[in-house]
């Protein structure tokens, strides 16, 4: 089997704003990188390939396929770019997390040891028209025109959906119709480029940061800040012009809608209002989605998967709502990596799959207490419960992302 290379590059939003082959990531977001490398490889399989600018941590992977996971090769991402017979042997495909013209500058010099299908496709060459693929004024679009077309009355109505804004006179008029608003950036995910209002900070401040938002990417997108009730991910995968329904996944936000962690199962506790509201609408929404999907420029310019984002809220008056696509990742998500986890689970175990940061100490004394206290209990090479690193667990790791896991579903 010829390898596939997986490559971390969370970053690839901003590195599609910024449009340089030679974009830089800010230096925490560089770390995040390092420290979080090997973590596509659960999406891969043992004769793949996982580059990581980081140390290559031999020791774990073994420890990881002692267990029974059979997980792709560790190799530094520079020492195989300065490797001729690296560069040259035969590949697969080439699966970074997400596409920018960064990224195809830095594979570059490989690019030609990549198989036939892979080099033909829509994804080898950053194209025109890629750009406008990842802006959330694509998703707005595609969003607007499925709403037009139902006549269902559980999706938003107009004034629940966001708003383009190019100058800070729009956003102040925009923000002035809203009790609580966000303001975000067209290329940005997982809760970064955004600015919840009203916002404590003082308006010059605030106008120093939408200024920012503006000069940076050139227009921003306000929505109303719901009454949430239930974040969810629906995951597709795009392959020769055709949309596959790949599963939905469940994450949890902070309070100012960044990322916390995916609940690895496909029923949570949730009120029987909301469970019941969810099951009732749940096929028609992937069918909607599907058909944006189709009908946009995924199926011409994209090849992989693609998360998109959803949520159940409740209105001003209180009714239950499904906004079915806050937003589109084409790229891998934490649902791509939590609908892989789910298949190690023994049946009945359910958990989650988180993100550690810590400024103060590090991955490795982080996973040594928690690997005492939730010790890994396994059957027939499945997780029937306990505590599992995903990335090594290194001592110079601040980032790292583990699996917890429970025989019995509780709230976690």
């Amino acid at each position: 089997m010829r390898p596939d290379t997986y490559f971390f590059n969370p970053t690839c939003e901003p590195a599609i704003a910024n449009g340089s082959p030679f974009y830089t990531a800010p230096a925490r977001l560089r770390k995040f990188e390092y420290d979080l490398g090997y973590l596509p490889a659960w999406l891969g399989n043992e004769w793949d390939q996982v580059l990581v600018t980081g140390i290559v941590d031999n020791s774990y992977n073994l420890e990881i396929r002692k267990l029974g996971f059979k997980l792709p090769e560790l190799i530094n991402l520079k020492e195989a770019l300065a490797n001729p017979s690296w560069l040259t042997q035969p590949k697969g495909t080439l699966r970074p997390w997400g596409w920018s013209p960064a990224i195809h500058q830095l594979f570059k010099p490989a690019i030609n040891s990549y198989q036939y299908d892979f080099r033909q496709s829509s994804v080898a060459t950053w194209q025109e028209g890629h750009k406008n693929l990842y802006s959330r004024h694509t998703a707005l679009d595609l969003l607007t025109r499925m709403i037009g077309k139902c006549s269902v009355d559980w999706l938003p109505e107009s004034t629940d959906l966001p708003v383009v804004c190019f100058t800070l006179d729009q956003i102040y008029t925009e923000l002035g119709k809203r009790k609580r608003a966000v303001v975000k950036t067209p290329w940005s995910s997982s809760g970064r480029g955004l600015l919840l209002f009203p916002n404590p900070d003082q308006k010059t401040k605030n106008d120093e940061v939408l200024s920012g938002m503006l000069n940076q990417q050139g227009f921003v997108t306000i929505e109303p800040w719901l009454e949430k009730l239930l974040d969810l991910s629906y995951q597709f995968n795009s392959m020769s012009g055709e949309i596959r329904y790949m599963g939905r996944t469940f994450f949890e936000t902070d309070s100012k809608g960044r990322y916390l962690r995916n609940l690895l199962t496909d029923f949570p506790i949730l009120p029987d209002e909301v469970s019941g509201f969810l099951e009732v609408q749940n096929t028609e929404v992937i069918k909607l989605l599907q058909a944006a999907l189709m009908e946009s420029g995924y199926t011409s310019l994209y090849d992989g998967w693609i998360g998109v984002d959803a949520l159940i809220y409740k209105d001003d008056v209180g009714k239950l709502r499904f906004q079915p696509m806050v937003e589109i990742n084409g790229r891998f998500t934490m649902g791509a990596i939590a609908l892989k986890l789910r298949e190690h689970l023994a049946p009945g175990s359910q958990g989650f799959l988180q993100i550690f940061y810590s400024k103060s100490s590090n991955f490795q004394d982080f996973s040594q207490k928690q690997r005492i206290n939730k010790t890994l209990i396994m059957k027939d090479k499945k997780i029937v419960s306990g505590f599992l690193p995903l990335t090594p667990p290194l001592p110079e790791h601040h980032f790292g992302a583990y699996l917890e896991v429970l025989s019995s579903w509780g709230r976690v």
